[in-house]
């Protein structure tokens, strides 16, 4: 697994470390199914599973550019 840093925002985090106390999820799982569900709401179902099922190094550049290039505006950064 990839590790990665990230901060919430104060709401969010209420909301999160409550979601975590009422389904015991740990933090791992309910942000990498958060995400997921984002980014394939934001892409489209078919387009996640098309970078997904490829697996060599040319698709994840892809991927790690596409969403590099996008994420300010998806996210509203």
């Amino acid at each position: 697994m990839v590790k990665k840093k990230f901060e919430l925002e104060e709401n969010v985090a209420k909301l999160a470390e409550k979601y975590i106390d009422t389904t015991e999820i740990d933090w791992n799982e309910l942000v990498n199914k958060a995400i997921k569900y984002y980014i394939s709401k934001k892409l489209g179902t078919s387009e996640v599973k098309a970078m997904l099922k490829e697996n060599d190094d040319e698709s994840a550049k892809y991927l790690d550019e596409y969403i590099q290039n996008n994420i300010d505006s998806h996210w509203n950064i």
